[in-house]
């Protein structure tokens, strides 16, 4: 009786989902193609689809005598191939796609902007999603009541997380599949045999990090706490069985980069690329650092302006204006550290020694005001729930609630990974909305409980 009510409250959160996400899906934005980052993966898809293979793309690849681009490895090959796969059924996009990249480095155009499945894709994956954080923090708590909370309060951001659905991008389709990772790894602790769902989650990480390869820095921090608790209980085969489902998946992307380009790496030159943009932030001053912490609040500049002027916060943005950091980044330091190096091959290298390890307290202080910028979800929704989730992972930590770890500690470790290695932005940390929305269901319960009417009868936390 018990699982019969659960599939079909299961069933209703999916509904909800959907339903939730059909009313506000036609209200987003349909960006042009061309606009951020899509034309990076559109451009490949387009070389793939020509039959020129994989590619680092218009923008980045320069094509031979021949005019076919080289094979690249700039960047991870999931997305991209999702939109090959979605230009060989959907005709209308294939020839948006091919459009794009024709004018790609051109200025703007005027392609059409047809991407229905790609788009058709994504909204499913980003309902999953919202799934997922019912499941999983049902999972966690054991309370029903906390189950809906924590589902309500993560579809509070469904107006915000709809629109990645319209962008040609790899927010929602890493935010899935890192998504149904933890949630494998939290019923393995629960699974007779959990061998099978740590596999299942290496799989899934390893997938993520061939859609965005900052997360195979979260593939081997999970393999290194693995082999920590194999040694410490013994639990060698399951715990194995993560490390080999992930090794599984990226391993043939990986021989393929070392064969025939040289490096046996998910990527290689877009590391360095975002890297020497985040040192430019490095130059910031005393008082521009603690001048970011206002600039980077949800209001964007709005009361760094009001206190101390308008303009203010102009380097902190992301505007054309030469002497902001970003841009110093990526024009002026990015060419100097370049030649200095000797060229991409030993960029990164370069900016490690010279730039991060003798400031390696200075990089860490700025890392600080950055990661406060990528957690700020939605605005305010993610600045009101961020220090409750700190709060929760610390009694969590104290009183060893392994099940909530797993749910808090990825995305706390990949914003703060994000805030060393990039310009860090929200899009990047969407994986928070689970332990956020967790978090304020768990705060939302134990306040209940202190109502006389329902005294007694939440679960502590």
């Amino acid at each position: 009786m018990n699982r019969q009510r659960g599939i079909w409250q299961g069933v209703a959160a999916l509904a909800a989902s959907v339903l939730c996400l059909a009313v506000l899906w036609p209200r987003a934005p349909v960006l042009a193609l061309d606009e951020f980052d899509q034309g990076f993966y559109l451009g490949i898809a387009a070389d793939m689809t020509a039959g020129h293979g994989f590619t680092d793309g218009p923008l980045f690849g320069q094509p031979g005598l021949d005019g076919v681009r080289p094979p690249g490895m700039r960047f991870a090959p999931l997305y991209p191939a999702l939109l090959w796969a979605a230009a060989q059924v959907d005709p209308p996009f294939a020839q948006a796609m091919a459009c794009v990249a024709a004018g790609l480095g051109k200025g703007p155009s005027n392609c059409p902007r047809d991407a229905a499945l790609v788009r058709g894709v994504q909204f499913a994956l980003l309902a999953g999603f919202y799934w997922l954080v019912w499941w999983t923090s049902g999972r966690v708590s054991g309370s029903a009541r906390v189950r809906w909370l924590a589902f309500v309060i993560s579809l509070l951001t469904a107006p915000f997380l709809v629109r990645s659905v319209n962008e040609t991008m790899t927010e929602v389709v890493a935010l899935a599949l890192v998504t149904g990772a933890i949630a494998c790894c939290v019923e393995a602790r629960a699974a007779a045999r959990p061998a099978g769902w740590l596999l299942v989650a290496g799989v899934l990480i390893g997938a993520t990090a061939l859609t965005k390869p900052a997360f195979q820095a979260l593939y081997l921090a999970g393999s290194v706490a693995g082999l920590v608790l194999a040694f410490r209980r013994g639990l060698w085969r399951p715990l194995a069985a993560f490390t080999l489902g992930g090794a599984a998946v990226m391993a043939p992307w990986i021989l393929r980069n070392g064969l025939t380009l040289g490096h046996f790496a998910i990527s290689f030159g877009y590391d360095s690329h975002t890297l020497v943009q985040r040192v430019s932030f490095n130059s910031m001053t005393w008082r521009e650092w603690a001048m970011s912490f206002l600039c980077w609040l949800p209001d964007g500049s709005g009361m760094g302006s009001q206190l101390f002027g308008r303009g203010v916060c102009t380097k902190f943005m992301w505007n054309e204006s030469p002497d902001t950091f970003y841009m110093v980044g990526m024009t002026t330091l990015m060419q100097e550290t370049v030649a200095a190096a000797g060229g991409w091959e030993h960029h990164l290298g370069y900016l490690l020694r010279e730039y991060i390890i003798p400031h390696a307290v200075w990089h860490a202080m700025v890392s600080i005001p950055f990661a406060l910028r990528g957690a700020w979800i939605d605005h305010y929704w993610g600045f009101v729930l961020a220090p409750i989730c700190a709060v929760v992972t610390w009694r969590a930590a104290r009183r060893g609630d392994a099940a909530m770890l797993l749910v808090t500690l990825p995305g706390w470790f990949m914003l703060a990974l994000h805030s060393a290695v990039a310009v860090n932005q929200v899009r990047y940390n969407l994986m928070l909305v689970l332990p956020f929305s967790l978090a304020g269901a768990l705060a939302a319960d134990a306040a209940w409980a202190k109502w006389p009417l329902w005294r007694g009868t939440a679960r502590a936390w």
